[in-house]
Parts: C-alpha cells; structure tokens; sequence
C-alpha cells in the first residue's frame, strides 16, 4: 500500500520509530520534545503509520561543536539496521543532525538498509532532487550552528579580555559554590595561604594535607580529607592564582578576589615542579596483573603495588598507600604491607580452577540455542508418520514425500544444536589458553579473565619479620556477584 503525503509516494510502514530531540532544557522539563512527538505522531495517523517507538533525547546537543555522545540516536540506527524499525520520523532535520557529514551518512544507510524516512516539514527521499533539498537544509542548519558558535566564542573571548574567568565547572577549594568564581571562602583562603607559607618553607603537600585535615577541612569536590595529591591539584588551579586563560592562552589578571596573586602561584607551580619526579614512558600502562583487585582489609581502599627492595634482594610489593583514601572518604590507614608475590600465585590457582570448572560442554539451554523441545517434536511425528504407513493408512507416495522434509528439518536442527556446543566449548578452550599466556603483551586480556571470576580481594596485615609462609586467610577473596557478611566471609582454599 503507498500513501501519498503532500505529493510525495511514501510506502506503508507498521513499525515506525519517532526521534525527538531538543539540544537545551535547562528547567527539565521536557516540553520542547512532547511538542515534537505530538506534531510526529499527527504526521503518522495522516500517512497511516503505526508507532512502535519514540526515542527521546533530551538536553543532548547534535552540533558540530558538541563532544556528547547520543546514544538514543545509535540504539535507533541500530534498530533501523536490524529491521526492528521500519520507518524513522523527526520533526525537523535539524532534530535529526545539525552535522552534515552525520546526514550523509543517515541517508546511505537509509539507501542501504530500506527505512522509510519523513519530517514534519515533508521533505523527499525517495528522489535525488528530493535528497539534494535534504542535504541543503543540513549545510544551513550545519552553518547556523557554526555561526552561533562563532558568536559564543567571541562573547567568551571579550569576557577574558576583561578580566572575568570561565563561570563554569567544579567548584575549586576557595571559591563559593555558584558564585562563578566572583567571590571567596575567607576561611579557605586563609588555608590556602597557610598552605602557600608551608610550602615556600620547604614543606610538603603531604604536610600541608596533614594541617589542612587536622582543622577539619575537607576537600571540595567529595568532601573526603586531604591527600597530597588533591593539595597539588588546589595549587595547579591558575583560578587560584586568578590567571584568566582562553583556550590555554594566558590574557590576564582576574578582576575578582582569589586566594593567591599570580607571583605567588607561580613561586608554587617553581616548588611543585622542583619535586615532581619524570613520568618514564608507558608507565600509564598496567604493570600488575592484580593491581585494582587488592583492597586494604583495614580501611578499604585500593592498594598500591610497586617494585621495591632491601638490602639483598628487590621483589614487589603491595601495600595500603596514606596518599589515597578509604572507602569512608577517610585516609588510607597505610598499615597492611605484604610481599606481592605470593598472593599473586594464590589467586592465578584461584581463577585456573574457575576457569577449568567451567565445563566446555553444556546444554542447549546455556548456549542460548535451545532446540530440544523442536527436535523431540520433530521425532515424535517422524515415528507416527512410520506408524500411519505400516498400518497402510498412508500411500507410498505421501510418506516418503513427508519423511523427506521431516528428515531435512531434523538434520539442519541437529546441525544448529552441533554449531552452538561447538562453538561455546571453543570459546572455553580459548579463555583458557589465553589465561595461561602470562606475557606481558597479554596482560590487558587477562586482566578482563579476571574479572569474571575475582570481585575484588581483602589483604590483612601479617605481621613483621616473619619466616614461613602466610596463612591462607591473610587475603580473602571475594567472587564475582558476591558480597557475603564480614562474619560469613571465606579464605581461600589451598585447592
């Protein structure tokens, strides 16, 4: 059945997916894309299309400037693609996309995959002039996104120039929540300035974290304590120092309070400089294969692992580091450290044997094929259809024609079933041999095997000084979906 809709042929379509889209709403209230969808959905009953989805994506910017993935517009090309949709109406092309390159691309997998497509405005796909319209619309839209860009910026760039930072992002330590960076925390300044004294005395930002803790502050992005780290990160502000920058262009003096002058951040950029320590290359790079499974079992929080030594010998070791914080928003208690070797060994015979335990062959059931039911039916009729033509109910002819189709079906269901075990045990035999592959180049792998069988791993202090091995239930480990009670929990087995 073709329906015409203000000239144009359109096809029927029964499962028509409906794309509303509005780039700002800052009240949240939703009200721009209900009037979308109610103006879609009249456009549907006039071409006697059946809605089967509307997908919503509020407050989600499709310019070219914008970074922010939409992700309700992929899960709708993916249901375009995979025939669950069989038409796609917006409200306007610009709803759509404002990025030429992105409706380009919508209309050859329109071409490829045979979705019908309509707007409210009534434009033509079906035609190359039609197309052409459609492309036109998009480079304007794609220019009028471009130019208000342009304008932003420019207002953006008069505001630096005249002394006012970026009004945007976290609140930094000093500054008032929402004030836009205009007005100060007296009593946080003045911590900031004990701080800058510390400093320039030799000090530390672990000292600096120590006082700023002991007088009950806490940070202003999670209101947990102190670390050094997170004191570094205050002093590298340059809205401490208010240095008023545009896209990393230094253009002046902030007209606004701020804790420190700029001579004085940079005096503390110079002493943090002094002390940091060269990053070596690659050192981003996971180097452990267990290094984020290992909690402290005194106060949570996530161990360290690095190579140190003594006076014989350097191995690696894994301990609860002061500068991270617990799971309570608290310092790490930096009492639990261990040797790391050995709980390494441990936990490679705890995921082999998970590993080994899953059994390659399975049933049906698991392997998500299940065609027992199918093919048991299916020999249910082939033994009555026998039973028919031995008590010569049934001619010659009629059975052996029927026998054939039914032994074919059953052959293709038997082939299924065989593909889908076959498969599965290769994945299992695969999972395996890729555990026991401990090169380096392997490690990201079986970094992502252990995380299907170890949650996470609790590592208590042992004490010092001691000479024979550790007890077993020095670590705790805790399976994946699983999170038992402190008094329920269970060691590791030695097997």
């Amino acid at each position: 059945m073709i329906i015409r809709a203000q000239g144009v042929a359109m096809p029927k379509a029964t499962r028509v997916g409906i794309y509303v889209r509005i780039s700002k709403d800052r009240k949240g209230q939703e009200l721009g894309i209900q009037r979308q969808e109610k103006a879609c959905r009249e456009l549907c009953d006039r071409l006697g299309w059946t809605v089967l989805k509307v997908y919503p994506e509020n407050d989600v910017s499709a310019s070219t400037t914008s970074r922010k993935p939409r992700p309700v517009y992929t899960e709708m090309m993916k249901d375009a693609r995979s025939g669950v949709i069989d038409a796609i109406v917006v409200y306007s092309i610009d709803r759509l996309t404002r990025r030429i390159t992105e409706l380009t691309a919508f209309l050859e997998e329109q071409k490829e995959y045979g979705f019908a497509f309509a707007t409210t405005e009534g434009e033509d796909t079906s035609s190359a002039s039609g197309r052409m319209i459609l492309t036109i619309k998009g480079a304007v839209a794609q220019q009028e996104t471009e130019r208000m860009a342009e304008r932003v910026n420019s207002a953006l760039l008069q505001r630096r120039e005249k002394g006012k930072p970026h009004a945007g992002g976290p609140r930094v330590f000093g500054f008032e929540a929402d004030s836009g960076f205009q007005r100060v925390v007296p009593e946080e300044v003045e911590l900031i300035r004990l701080g800058y004294d510390m400093l320039m005395d030799r000090k530390t930002p672990g000292d600096v974290a120590r006082v700023w803790n002991d007088k009950g502050s806490r940070s202003s992005a999670s209101g947990t304590m102190w670390t050094p780290h997170k004191v570094k990160r205050v002093y590298r502000s340059e809205r401490v120092g208010g240095i008023v920058t545009y896209k990393g262009q230094v253009l002046g003096d902030s007209i606004y309070p701020h804790p420190l002058t700029k001579e004085e951040w940079e005096n503390v950029q110079a002493v943090l400089d002094s002390r940091a320590t060269p990053v070596a290359q690659g050192s981003g790079k996971r180097k452990h294969l267990y290094s984020g499974f290992l909690k402290c079992g005194g106060c949570s929080s996530v161990m360290a692992i690095q190579w140190t030594s003594d006076k014989t010998r350097t191995f690696r070791q894994t301990r609860c580091h002061t500068g991270r914080t617990g799971a309570d928003g608290r310092i790490a208690c930096g009492k639990v450290s261990r040797a790391y070797t050995w709980i390494e060994d441990r936990l490679n015979e705890v995921v082999e044997a998970a590993l080994i335990a899953r059994q390659p062959k399975i049933t049906p059931a698991e392997s998500g094929v299940d065609l027992t039911g199918d093919i048991s039916r299916l020999e249910e009729r082939i033994r009555l259809l026998r039973l028919r033509w031995k008590e010569q109910k049934l001619e010659d002819e009629d059975y052996f024609d029927s026998l054939g189709h039914l032994r074919a079906e059953l052959q293709s269901l038997r082939a299924q079933e065989a593909a889908a075990a076959v498969a599965q045990s290769q994945t299992e035999v695969d999972a395996l041999a890729v555990w026991r592959d401990d090169t380096m180049q392997n490690l990201e792998r079986r970094r992502a095997i252990v995380a299907t069988v170890i949650s996470e791993v609790e590592v208590y202090s042992i004490g010092r000084g001691r000479r024979k091995p550790p007890e077993l239930d020095s670590i705790n480990v805790v399976p994946v979906g699983q999170r038992p009670p402190a008094e329920e929990r269970t060691p590791v087995d030695d097997h």
